[in-house]
């Protein structure tokens, strides 16, 4: 139970990390204007929201069992997970919605090398933040700060696919690729929202094992019995 306890202060250090992400991200946006730079402040944005769930999450999760919950409270960190797979899914229409309008109306994009910095600090920051809460979900088993890393490194992948298609935009002078590598965007993170809500849902219904991993387990057992 103190390791639940203590998994709360990298909840703290990904709310931290995720508004100074989405102070930068935001910045690179306005001085830009462009949409595929907006698709991945929103994507921040989804992170932010995501770590203030897994922050009260993990708060309950830490709780002891008590006459209600026997077993604990540790089941809770699947509702984070589904929480943060639904923000996903709704960034990633919003994300959609921004890129079709700009594609039927392209605009240029301003400073590009400015911006570009700019996300390439968030990005940074961004996989510093990923490693550290992959490795401590890992280490104690919390769903919770391994979506949340998963996420984040979702978000590092999305910044260097942005960065590229904003750099080839300030070079080709194509502004229509703008708004399709906003597009991307929505469609790469739509599928990782999908995932991540499978997983919580596979966790609060206590799906089992594929039925051939179960006959590998049970010959597994039978040789040991055997052997015995």
């Amino acid at each position: 139970m103190n390791d639940r306890k203590f998994l709360i202060k990298y909840a703290w250090l990904s709310v931290s990390a995720a508004l100074l992400t989405i102070l930068l991200k935001a910045g690179a946006y306005f001085l830009t204007d462009s949409v595929g730079l907006l698709s991945d402040a929103i994507e921040s944005t989804a992170n932010l929201v995501a770590a203030v769930v897994a922050l009260i999450v993990l708060t309950v999760a830490a709780q002891p069992p008590d006459e209600e919950h026997a077993y604990g409270h540790t089941k809770a960190e699947y509702f984070s997970s589904g929480v943060e797979g639904t923000l996903i899914l709704v960034a990633s229409l919003t994300i959609g919605i921004a890129a079709v309008n700009r594609l039927m109306d392209p605009q240029p994009i301003e400073q590009i090398g400015v911006g570009i910095i700019i996300s390439i600090i968030a990005a940074l920051l961004n996989l510093v933040v990923a490693r550290i809460l992959y490795r401590a979900g890992s280490q104690y088993r919390s769903i919770t700060l391994v979506a949340d890393a998963k996420h984040l490194m979702t978000d590092v992948w999305t910044t260097a696919g942005v960065l590229v298609g904003v750099g080839a935009v300030g070079i080709t002078g194509w502004v229509w690729l703008d708004p399709v590598i906003a597009l991307v965007v929505a469609i790469q993170i739509l599928i990782s929202g999908i995932k991540i809500l499978r997983e919580s849902v596979g966790g609060l219904m206590d799906v089992g094992l594929p039925a051939d991993e179960i006959e590998q387990i049970v010959g597994i057992l039978n040789a040991h019995t055997q052997d015995g």
